[in-house]
């Protein structure tokens, strides 16, 4: 597995075909195989780029800093000019990167995110129960039960070894307690919400209308926030709308990306 060293992280990082590139930074508690539905698909018109950061030293992480290993990377792979999807917390971090280098972020994918601070849409207190595995006997309890709240009942119900397989995942590649905590506390800090409106880039925001973690309304509000943004909240979808509406989610990247209407 490729890895290039920064200042602050160590990456290890995967280019999967060939065309206009496609930075894809995942969310909490998620590495790169957080894309699997992503990936075979949107490689067919893209070199699509993931990455795990393996930090050095968590303390007093922030998103800026995320970003920049994002930046990193690309000035590592000879990238000056990309297209960045990020979820959730990778949304966050895509945000940070469109506006601290703008000329790196040729269009702009936000998934299941907001811009932050205390003006977003609060979660219920059970789905932060969920979210936290508040419970939970061990940690294989707590993935699940996270998981859980991040997918809707019909998509575990047609799909139990899809999802079986994710929560395998999650406990087998996952950050270290330390790191987790510490981007945790990166997103709880993030707050664009005045700075949104500077983005220059072509934006697409997608949301499950059944996202427990990050309420809808705070996908609308960015959407509403960025310039000339494109919203899309699809039906029936939860949290982890890129893996239950991977096939329409791909679509309407794609689309966009390309120049079309999503």
């Amino acid at each position: 597995m490729p890895v290039t060293n920064t200042p602050n992280a160590s990456l290890e990082y995967e280019v999967h075909g060939s065309g206009p590139s496609l930075v894809l930074i995942n969310g909490l508690g998620f590495g790169r195989w957080g894309w699997f539905k992503q990936v075979p698909d949107l490689s067919r018109r893209f070199a699509v780029i993931t990455f795990d950061a393996r930090r050095g030293s968590d303390r007093g992480l922030g998103v800026g800093d995320l970003a920049g290993d994002v930046a990193d990377l690309l000035g590592h792979l000879g990238v000056n000019n990309a297209h960045v999807l990020g979820a959730p917390l990778g949304g966050f971090v895509a945000q940070e990167l469109a506006l601290s280098r703008p000329e790196l972020v040729a269009g702009l994918v936000l998934v299941s995110t907001g811009y932050g601070g205390r003006g977003q849409a609060r979660m219920s207190p059970g789905a932060m129960g969920k979210m936290l595995g508040l419970g939970a006997l061990n940690p294989g309890q707590a993935a699940r039960r996270g998981l859980e709240g991040a997918t809707s009942e019909r998509y575990r119900a047609e799909n139990p070894d899809e999802f079986e397989g994710i929560v395998q995942k999650r406990l087998a590649d996952s950050p270290s307690p330390a790191s987790y905590n510490a981007q945790a506390l990166a997103g709880a800090r993030f707050d664009h919400s005045g700075d949104v409106g500077r983005i220059s880039s072509p934006t697409l925001v997608i949301h499950g209308a059944e996202d427990r973690y990050v309420p809808p309304a705070n996908a609308r509000a960015l959407a509403e926030a960025i310039p000339n943004a494109k919203l899309r909240v699809l039906e029936g979808a939860g949290h982890l709308v890129f893996v239950e509406r991977a096939t329409q989610v791909n679509r309407e990247v794609a689309a966009f990306l390309a120049g079309g209407r999503a």
